[in-house]
């Protein structure tokens, strides 16, 4: 794609947008930026943006653009977006527009509904220790775009991929992609759940015979995908006739074994499913399995994903703030002992709570809920014989009926099964406060 000269809007200027407008006004493109925020209230991004040409507006409707560039979170039915595509202007999110603007860069692309950040953390991690050059990218809170234009075509480029991202794609094509999950998620954003694993698949939509998909057959909507174009690597926590399984707390390649899971520093039978793909994207890139598997014992995982933060008078706090969805949630409690006090509720994104209580299996004591989502998990949870939960307004009060409640040995748990948006900016934010709480106990 060519950009020079082309008059260009970018809507929303968090991460993705500053990352955007740097790469076009570099590529001198004639750029605009739209926000619903005031121009004073965007002084600190303004001043990021120093040394490069755009121009910041309101009257989006006064210009006749060649093409827009939305902030990946920004709902395809908003009203700026319809008004884009009704008069049949191109909208992008930064993804589509970092293969089309630098198709010969390589692009590892990493998705899925759960396990995105570790699997892309730890795939980072494996070619930092292999000595390739490589950026971790994307959704993982990285500006990609900017990223990729400042690097070269022998960087790889692993990208974090969110639905929201690959909603606009149509070239987009990766030279390794994964999928490790597909739950019921974000079906606010995308109208239904159909929607969601259309976009999903988008990932690996345009993928070719040079290419490779790593998926986790386990996944029941997974395992039915039928793909001609490209060379799939299967993996799997319960089949030894894939190509990398797990099995009696072991790593397997075709039948050899490669290390334990008590050999890593990572909890939860989850992240059996985010190493195997992890390896698997390595090994088909071409990087030796002894460099793989001494990174892997290395690896200590991502911040905000049952993060232990402190014990105190044998009570033990972790932190899952990114436990943002039902199923992320059920994998959080699967993987700590019992007896658990969770902290649920958030933003409301419009998914069905019961599979979360169905999974419990007698190793929740006691429910804190908070945020936007409290009386719904008040009210499901009732079904379940959660009789007595203890609903609060904020975390000053989370942390501190949390810390009355528990007794030695049990287990206090931040896994909302619900987005942050509705007190907080990302779930960052709502982790760092609550280790912040929690360490001032």
């Amino acid at each position: 794609m060519e950009v020079l000269n082309k008059k260009v809007l970018v809507v929303g200027l968090g991460l993705s947008g500053i990352s955007t407008i740097k790469t076009l006004s570099s590529l001198r493109a004639e750029v605009y930026c739209y926000d619903d925020k005031e121009e004073i209230e965007l002084k600190n991004v303004f001043e990021s943006l120093n040394g490069f040409n755009f121009k910041f507006i309101k009257n989006y409707k006064d210009y006749d653009f060649d093409f827009v560039v939305k902030s990946p979170g920004i709902k395809p039915f908003n009203e700026i977006i319809e008004y884009f595509c009704e008069n049949n202007v191109p909208v992008y999110t930064d993804l589509e527009l970092a293969y089309t603007l630098f198709s010969k860069r390589k692009i590892i692309a990493i998705t899925g509904t759960n396990g995105k950040t570790t699997t892309t953390s730890l795939v980072g991690e494996i070619f930092k220790t292999a000595n390739i050059k490589s950026k971790v990218v994307g959704n993982i809170g990285v500006g990609m775009l900017w990223e990729i234009f400042n690097s070269d075509e022998e960087t790889v480029n692993i990208i974090e991929v969110s639905s929201f991202q690959l909603h606009n794609t149509k070239l987009f094509k990766p030279f390794i992609a994964s999928i490790g999950n597909i739950t019921p998620d974000h079906i606010d954003w995308h109208g239904s759940f159909e929607n969601y694993i259309q976009d999903k698949f988008k990932v690996f939509k345009n993928m070719d015979k040079n290419g490779n998909l790593v998926l986790n057959i386990d996944d029941e909507i997974l395992s039915k995908v039928d793909v001609e174009n490209t060379n799939i690597t299967k993996i799997s926590l319960e089949r030894k006739d894939t190509d990398f399984y797990f099995n009696e707390n072991n790593f397997y390649h075709k039948g050899e074994k490669l290390f334990s899971m008590k050999d890593l520093k990572i909890l939860g039978k989850h992240n059996a499913q985010n190493v195997l793909i992890s390896v698997a994207i390595c090994y088909n890139y071409g990087i030796d399995m002894d460099t793989i598997i001494f990174a892997c014992k290395n690896f200590g995982g991502v911040e905000h994903r049952i993060e232990f933060v402190r014990e105190l008078n044998g009570i033990k706090f972790y932190n899952d703030s990114k436990g943002t969805n039902v199923d992320s949630t059920i994998k959080a409690v699967d993987a700590l002992e019992k007896p658990i006090i969770l902290i649920l509720g958030g933003y409301d994104k419009g998914v069905d709570f019961n599979p979360l209580f169905e999974s419990f299996n007698g190793k929740v004591k006691k429910l804190i809920l908070v945020g936007d989502t409290k009386y719904k998990f008040d009210s499901c949870s009732k079904k379940y014989g959660f009789e007595n939960n203890v609903i609060v307004d904020s975390y000053k009060e989370v942390v501190e009926k949390c810390f009355e409640l528990a007794s030695s040995g049990d287990n206090v748990l931040l896994s909302p099964a619900s987005a942050s948006w509705d007190m907080f900016k990302s779930f960052e934010e709502r982790g760092n406060l609550f280790k912040k709480l929690v360490n001032e106990l």
